[in-house]
């Protein structure tokens, strides 16, 4: 407790590692031999067949070690506890749940992640000459139960974490692009398990580019996504973007199959981090003093 005291943010992101490693390396490790392949999409699926008791008790072990894997989630809460008691986590509730906000931030994200995918693969038809093999990952149906899972596992599991806690206490000491540099690549690595998972068959040179693409790609996401919690200060907006940001990258970008739309997905946000870094400043990335913890 003293060290979590004296050592919050650090504290935090020992925290978010341990419990999301552990419990996802436990799932990844026992999948195989479940017959199953552990993906937003395929998750969604377990997590239908686990309310229609079609898995078995190992297989929803599985699929529940890897979902309990919210480190960043279950990190905020416990250092928040223990450094800032009840008024702290009331305070954590009160922006999460904060929905009261300018409708042109609403429309911010829900339109950015939308028009990164549409461009992404404008291009990708370019690069093939107008042809697509596209397969949606998932029932065209089912967008709207998918996005509202991604909601809750992806964007509540994360976002009470990395802006709701870390981001305000980096940028009591950073700047608000620094601040989003140090959350972006540590929120890269986070992933890192999953990742290489999810490549290592296609080979050790391919699945160390896909890891610094990936980080790199978050780390101009982590901008954007500062820009917009600056303003707001609204870690549901962050949670609303998250889980439709993954919805849309599955619908459109991902089943498209075009390694050309995958890949410029992850370097448009860089567009838009620039922009802003460039209009609004690296100190605040918002007309306002950044929010600080």
């Amino acid at each position: 407790m003293k060290l979590i005291k004296q050592y919050p943010l650090a504290s935090f992101f020992v925290l978010a590692y341990a419990i999301t490693w552990t419990l996802q390396l436990a799932a990844i490790f026992l999948a195989p031999a479940q017959g199953m392949s552990l993906s937003n999409e395929t998750n969604f699926q377990y997590f239908l067949d686990l309310l229609g008791g079609r898995l078995n008790s190992a297989q929803a072990l599985v699929y529940l070690l890897f979902t309990l894997g919210a480190g960043p989630l279950f990190a905020a809460l416990i250092v928040t506890r223990v450094v800032e008691g009840s008024d702290g986590v009331k305070d954590l509730w009160r922006r999460s749940t904060l929905w009261k906000v300018e409708a042109k931030w609403y429309l911010a994200a829900f339109g950015i992640p939308l028009a990164l995918a549409l461009v992404s693969l404008g291009f990708g038809l370019l690069s093939t000459g107008g042809k697509m093999d596209y397969a949606a990952k998932l029932p065209i149906g089912s967008f709207l139960p998918f996005f509202l899972y991604m909601l809750v596992f992806t964007g509540i599991a994360e976002e009470p974490g990395w802006r709701g806690f870390a981001l305000p206490r980096l940028q009591s000491r950073y700047t608000a692009e620094k601040a989003s540099w140090i959350l972006g690549l540590l929120w890269g690595v986070w992933h890192f398990p999953f990742i290489i998972y999810y490549n290592l068959a296609a080979g050790i040179a391919p699945m160390i580019a896909s890891l610094i693409g990936l980080t790199l790609g978050i780390v101009g996401w982590t901008i954007v996504n500062t820009w917009l919690y600056n303003n707001t200060e609204s870690v549901w907006l962050m949670i609303l973007l998250h889980g439709w940001g993954n919805a849309v990258q599955s619908y459109l970008v991902l089943s498209s199959n075009n390694y050309a739309a995958q890949t410029l997905y992850g370097i448009l946000p860089w567009v838009i981090a620039i922009f802003l870094v460039r209009k609004f400043g690296k100190e605040n990335l918002a007309p306002q003093p950044r929010p600080r913890a």
